[in-house]
C-alpha cells in the first residue's frame, strides 16, 4: 500500500505527514486490496471562508474508488475529518462485500 501526501499553497510539516501515514495505515484492516492512498492538502483562498484548509483523501481499491473531502481551520483537523469520512465509506464497501459473499436467506430455490 502506497501513501502519497501532496500539498498546494500549504506547507505540510513532517509531523503532519507522519500523522497522516499513521492514521491511514489503519484502512488496511478494512480492505486488503488497497493499492494507493492519495492525500491532497490545499488552501481555499477566499477571505469569507473561515475554514480555509482543505484535505482530500482518495483511496484506490481494486474495483472501487473512495473519495472524501473536508475543510477546517488547521491541517490536522481537516485530516481527521476527511479520514473519518473515508473510513466510513470503506466500512460500507467492506459490509457490501461481506453481505454479497454470503447467500441471502430469501434467495434460495423457490422450488
Amino acid at each position: 500500500m502506497e501513501i502519497l501526501v501532496r500539498s498546494s499553497n500549504v506547507e505540510v510539516g513532517p509531523s503532519v505527514e507522519a500523522d497522516c501515514r499513521r492514521k491511514l495505515e489503519r484502512f488496511s484492516k478494512l480492505a486488503s486490496d488497497i493499492r494507493r492512498i492519495e492525500v491532497d492538502f490545499s488552501e481555499i483562498r477566499n477571505p469569507r471562508v473561515a475554514e480555509s484548509l482543505e484535505c482530500e483523501v482518495v483511496v484506490h481499491l481494486t474495483r472501487n474508488l473512495v473519495k472524501a473531502r473536508a475543510a477546517a481551520g488547521d491541517l490536522r483537523t481537516a485530516l481527521d475529518r476527511a479520514a473519518g469520512k473515508a473510513g466510513h465509506q470503506l466500512e460500507r464497501v467492506h459490509d457490501k462485500r461481506i453481505s454479497r459473499a454470503r447467500p441471502r436467506h430469501g434467495d434460495a430455490f423457490a422450488g
